[in-house]
């Protein structure tokens, strides 16, 4: 079960209050950023605020921040499939898998990026 209504502007107010405290998962290593990265997806989805397109927003949201954080997606590398079972399974606490496919996603640094 998502968030009750009643419940969502309280909850979003305290999970990306969590995000700012956390500089928004910047000057991560890519294993912690995605750690915190499917972490924090994990918690919206469970909010659920839209009642369309919520998956699609959150995605993008973190396809920003990840850029932003220095450890940019590959979204040619989703895996729709896969990644739809890990959100899944983050719902029900286990966000392991999640961590796994957004790691996977991230373009490979080369030497001179940072």
């Amino acid at each position: 079960m998502f968030c009750y209504p009643e419940n969502i502007r309280a909850s979003m107010r305290k999970l990306f209050s969590d995000l700012r405290r956390q500089n928004y998962l910047r000057e991560l290593t890519a294993h912690d950023f995605a750690t915190g990265a499917a972490h924090f997806l994990a918690e919206l989805n469970a909010i659920h605020p839209f009642r369309e397109g919520n998956g699609r927003s959150q995605m993008t949201f973190v396809t920003l921040m990840a850029e932003r954080a220095g450890h940019p997606f590959d979204l040619n590398r989703l895996k729709p499939k896969q990644f739809l079972t890990a959100m899944v399974l983050s719902f029900g606490g286990n966000e392991a898998r999640l961590t796994g496919e957004l790691r996977s996603l991230m373009r490979p640094r080369t030497r001179d990026s940072r």
